[in-house]
């Protein structure tokens, strides 16, 4: 029971960050109805600016923090208006596709900048282990998973009860009866666009906490924050922290019981073993709305 317990725990642990990486494909669906792939690259682009501006240029890290925001709002603002603002009223399909070039320029560009390799993730949030009830817990998890909890809660704060957030969910339920309010629907699609690199960005030092920051990081989180927005739902916030968390149990118990007996890599096939099962079992997510449509 115990052993069940720790594979649990961790699994919670890491899935806070799987739950971060969600969120910016969540936002961006949720006012344009694309499903973004770019986001795995944007969240990578935005852990290295902070290297970067915190290890290779020795700022403080409060100022490479608002650089790397500054850097990475000012990627998703490029993405939004030179790449995917030209593909406004035209099939959804295009734009999704838009999304995969992104992200695969990106991602060699990121691949080009490392040379195959990795860079040394600077230690300045808490490392070791904690031991409730005898349990043992990274703090490095803790801490990414604490960063999670409360960035989910700026963001129900800022959809539910601010201006520029119910503007941003009026936009996502229909982009021709905004536009008939007032409501500057390409404008919308720049903010949401701008705000989710940010949020991607600050997911990338989380990851970059946990995981480092290597070549393979871009397609390992952007397949991992997928199948969580997946499962909670595309449209859902808080469906992302749920699939999120879901996926990281999953990965952690069947890895735990399994590896032993396969040789390792169930950590690998068990985030497709689940989207598998989203798939066939509620397509739309658990708590994402199912649309009907009459042709």
């Amino acid at each position: 029971m115990s052993e069940l317990l720790q594979y649990m725990i961790t699994g919670l642990m890491i899935g806070g960050l799987y739950a971060l990486v969600a969120v910016p494909i969540v936002l961006v669906f949720k006012a344009t109805e694309v499903v973004s792939i770019a986001h795995g690259a944007v969240l990578a682009f935005g852990a290295l600016f902070f290297w970067f501006f915190f290890v290779a240029l020795g700022l403080p890290v409060w100022l490479a923090i608002l650089l790397m925001l500054a850097g990475a709002g000012l990627l998703g603002l490029i993405i939004e208006r030179f790449t995917l603002r030209p593909l406004i009223g035209q099939p959804l399909f295009s734009a999704f596709f838009m999304t995969v070039a992104i992200y695969m320029i990106l991602d060699g560009i990121f691949a080009l900048i490392l040379k195959g390799g990795a860079v040394a993730w600077p230690a300045f949030l808490p490392t070791g282990h904690v031991y409730p009830a005898g349990v043992r817990i990274s703090l490095s998890l803790l801490t990414t998973f604490g960063i999670s909890l409360l960035l989910f809660g700026i963001l129900m704060v800022f959809f539910r009860y601010t201006r520029m957030g119910l503007a941003m969910r009026a936009t996502a339920e229909d982009h021709q009866l905004s536009q008939s309010v007032g409501i500057s629907v390409q404008s919308i699609f720049l903010l949401v666009w701008i705000i989710s690199a940010m949020v991607a960005a600050v997911a990338g030092i989380a990851t970059g906490n946990v995981m480092g920051v290597s070549y393979y990081l871009p397609f390992f989180i952007m397949l991992k924050g997928l199948v969580a927005a997946l499962f909670g739902g595309l449209d859902s916030i808080p469906g992302a922290l749920v699939g999120g968390l879901t996926l990281g149990v999953f990965e952690s118990v069947a890895a735990g019981y399994l590896d032993p007996l396969v040789g390792g890599s169930i950590r690998e096939v068990a985030a497709f073993v689940f989207l598998l099962f989203i798939l066939i079992g509620r397509p739309s997510g658990v708590f994402g709305l199912a649309r009907i449509e009459r042709v």
